[in-house]
């Protein structure tokens, strides 16, 4: 194989189109001196580089360096998430800019993680109760939306009795019980700032390469300097190293890429209402109506005495009145069509859902009509995405999070502590039906086949019934009265699953005692 062909890149020439590649050149080596990407004075137009293929038909004018109208496209670089008033502009006025920062940020919240931990339920109930009191949830998602909003946000994690030590690292030995008092979130631009020091440190990987320190500023505080030990972090999508520093260390908003979409969609939708008022004009047809404008003839107000009569036509007209005409005048209709409009302006909503990753059903609150039809395939793609922006960006600062609640309502961090994430779909009833009779079946399948103990299967369908809403009858003295049985050797002479779940008073029920097909709640609706 030969190897790739090394060349020179020559200056353009100074007139015609190489002038203006040439300019192009020229303005791309100061950027890129100003970013330190190439030493000073050196060029990019004259330096060495690799030689690829690119289209040109000279004669067409189309490809690479030809003198066409699309050759003529450029993208410059605009910081939109620069413009503070504009992004409050969009998020306070504009309907879709705020769907597009709120939704996936309440999805994530609302979607709470849940605690696993062989910590007794009560602890865990605890440490639930502690994000309650202290509005821990609401706080966070206003963290998120700014976050999202303006490309960066933060929340300042409040322990009572660390008023004087905030500039000092959050040590979870030190934290006393009940001292958590919950989270004060800032977004960028009002509130905190990275104070300058990065972290270098490599056996910090959560906190390496970020600001080591902050600055906050509260209403009539004074600023204050704050350790990123006791700060979570909200970014916006991430961009590169140059544009990573010059953000300070934050992302960019999520309604940048979107903005140029959002433009051309209302760009169209203020056409089309304008485009309503002219949806029917009638145009009247009069011999002598240049000469009537002019001012000619027998009289001499003759144009006042056309503009009076015009007003006199049309305010009669309408469709129960009468119009008179000159004989050999008319009057016709001009009537716009519509017909292709909606598919037009879909069009420009899709294209701002693809660019905000949202489905257009969620975006513009649509539903799919027509035979055959579903989103089925976009809502699982979203769902995937909320499930990797919260364990990507969500649970680093989760896990610092409870760790901190723990260590305050529990005095430990035990060492199992961990969550997982549940589903972003809500479930309807038949769904909920379904999953319950199919869980039930494979749980009591599997203790009928001597796979499972019995208190290993009342164990599954307990921690089940959170989403599927049934066998929240089971109660941990069940599970370990199963277990005391199975040890002693009277697992076989207890009572099966089946009979556990059986419906007793009134009570939710699984499962008939003479070990027939489990008693799920379609079954018991049609019981």
């Amino acid at each position: 194989m030969s190897p790739e062909p090394t060349v020179t890149l020559a200056p353009p020439p100074s007139t015609g189109l190489g002038a203006r590649v040439g300019k192009r050149y020229r303005a791309k080596d100061a950027r890129a001196e100003r970013l330190g990407l190439i030493s000073p004075g050196s060029a990019l137009g004259s330096v060495s580089a690799q030689a690829y293929d690119a289209f040109v038909n000279a004669a067409a004018r189309m490809g690479w360096g030809t003198p066409s109208v699309a050759e003529g496209a450029d993208y410059q670089m605009v910081r939109t998430s620069f413009d503070y008033w504009l992004l409050v502009t969009l998020y306070r006025n504009h309907w879709i800019s705020r769907r597009i920062v709120d939704a996936p940020a309440k999805d994530m919240v609302r979607a709470w993680p849940k605690l696993t931990s062989e910590l007794p339920p009560e602890d865990l109930t605890t440490i639930d109760r502690a994000f309650r009191k202290t509005g821990t949830k609401r706080k966070l998602l206003k963290a998120l939306k700014f976050g999202r909003l303006f490309g960066g946000a933060a929340a300042l994690i409040i322990i009572d009795g660390d008023e004087d030590r905030l500039d000092q690292p959050l040590k979870l030995d030190e934290i006393e019980v009940g001292s958590y008092r919950g989270l004060i979130p800032f977004d960028r631009w009002v509130g905190i700032a990275p104070a300058g020091e990065v972290c270098t440190d490599i056996n910090r990987p959560n906190a390496f390469d970020l600001p080591e320190f902050y600055n906050v500023q509260q209403p009539s505080v004074n600023t204050f300097r704050v350790h990123a030990s006791r700060i979570l972090r909200f970014c916006g999508p991430d961009v590169p190293a140059p544009e990573y520093q010059a953000q300070q260390y934050w992302g960019i908003s999520v309604l940048e890429p979107v903005y140029e979409a959002l433009r051309m969609l209302d760009n169209v939708s203020w056409n089309v209402l304008s485009l309503t008022f002219r949806a029917s004009i009638l145009a009247m047809k009069w011999k002598d109506m240049a000469q009537a404008l002019s001012g000619a003839g027998t009289s001499v107000a003759a144009s006042q005495q056309f503009y009076q009569r015009m007003q006199a036509v049309n305010h009669l007209l309408s469709n129960q009145n009468l119009m008179v005409v000159p004989e050999d005048g008319g009057i016709e209709s001009i009537t716009a069509s519509f017909a292709s409009l909606p598919e037009v302006i879909q069009q420009f909503q899709l294209n701002i859902s693809g660019a905000a990753e949202m489905p257009i059903t969620r975006l513009f609150g649509r539903t799919i009509t027509g035979l055959g039809q579903s989103n089925d395939a976009d809502e699982r793609l979203y769902e995937e995405r909320i499930a990797t922006e919260q364990d990507e960006n969500l649970r680093p600062e989760l896990e610092r999070l409870f760790a901190v609640v723990s260590m305050s309502e529990l005095g430990e961090v035990p060492d199992d502590l961990d969550f997982s994430w549940p589903s972003v779909r809500v479930l309807t009833e038949e769904e909920k039906t379904k999953l319950a009779t199919d869980s039930t079946a494979n749980v009591v399948a599997l203790v009928n086949a001597g796979l499972w103990r019995k208190s290993d299967g009342l164990r599954e369908l307990k921690q089940q019934s959170d989403v599927t809403g049934f066998a929240t009858n089971i109660t941990d003295e069940m599970i370990e009265q199963a277990e005391k049985d199975e040890e002693s050797g009277l697992g076989e002479m207890g009572e099966t699953i089946e009979q556990l779940l059986a419906p007793r008073g009134g009570k939710e029920g699984g499962a008939p005692a003479d070990g027939g097909t489990p008693a799920t709640p379609a079954t018991k609706a049609a019981a």
